[in-house]
């Protein structure tokens, strides 16, 4: 099937993938969705291709980049000759440490009670890579993990703002010696997250699977098979 993308619902984001069917549609405005993988498994393409699809509408996208890792080149790729006016939409932050990026996301609260009809996605990828290495102590640091992620559930909710935040996975290990894979963050990142997206290599070299872990309004375990290609996912 193919999917168009077209924005009559004006509180879902297209993908121009399989994922909108899944989705009912697209990515939802006002909540939080959380998008979590093994590397390469697409979360990063995935953003920026709906990055890329606000952009060209003229609406504003704020992504906030924690691994340093975003392609200006991928962003050309997938934008082809509507790159210049994709890159005008696109507001980048880079924090280097975890308490940089509290700072950010809070200048991004002050700064969208100005500004917030210009805007319809907020990426942060990945939510949890500084997290990872700051030296402060698991309780201190869940104790602000969580409060960025209500800051951005307010923030979606309040101004209509399609939020999207990536994570990582780390195996663990049950009373029965069998491993799990989980998404970092714990019940925190889980609580926040009304949607929950988990992403997997395909068994062809592009291919990614699509597992709906949590949604509000859809049956969890659905599927969706994407593609990443030069210009995106499809």
């Amino acid at each position: 099937m193919k999917v168009l993308a077209n924005f009559e619902d004006n509180h879902k984001i297209p993908s121009n993938s399989s994922l909108d069917v899944m989705l009912g549609g697209g990515f939802e405005k006002g909540t939080i969705t959380q998008i979590f993988g093994p590397p390469t498994s697409g979360k990063s393409n995935l953003t920026l291709t709906l990055a890329v699809n606000v952009a060209r509408t003229n609406k504003k996208v704020i992504y906030i980049d924690t691994e340093g890792g975003i392609s200006i080149d991928r962003i050309k790729q997938i934008a082809g000759s509507d790159f210049s006016n994709v890159a005008n939409n696109i507001i980048v932050f880079e924090p280097t440490s975890f308490q940089e990026q509290n700072d950010k996301l809070r200048s991004i609260d002050v700064w969208l009670r100005r500004n917030h009809e210009d805007v319809e996605l907020i990426v942060l990828d990945s939510a949890v890579a500084l997290y990872r290495v700051d030296d402060m102590k698991s309780s201190k640091l869940n104790k602000e993990l969580g409060k960025q992620m209500g800051l951005l559930s307010k923030i979606a909710r309040q101004y209509d703002v399609a939020v999207i935040v990536t994570n990582q996975i780390y195996s663990a290990i049950d009373e029965e010696g069998n491993s799990d894979i989980k998404a970092v963050g714990g019940t925190i990142l889980q609580y926040w997250s009304k949607v929950i997206i988990q992403l997997e290599r395909g068994d062809e070299i592009n291919q990614r699977v699509a597992t709906l872990k949590r949604h509000r309004s859809m049956p969890e375990g659905k599927q969706a098979v994407f593609t990443i290609t030069s210009r995106g996912i499809i």
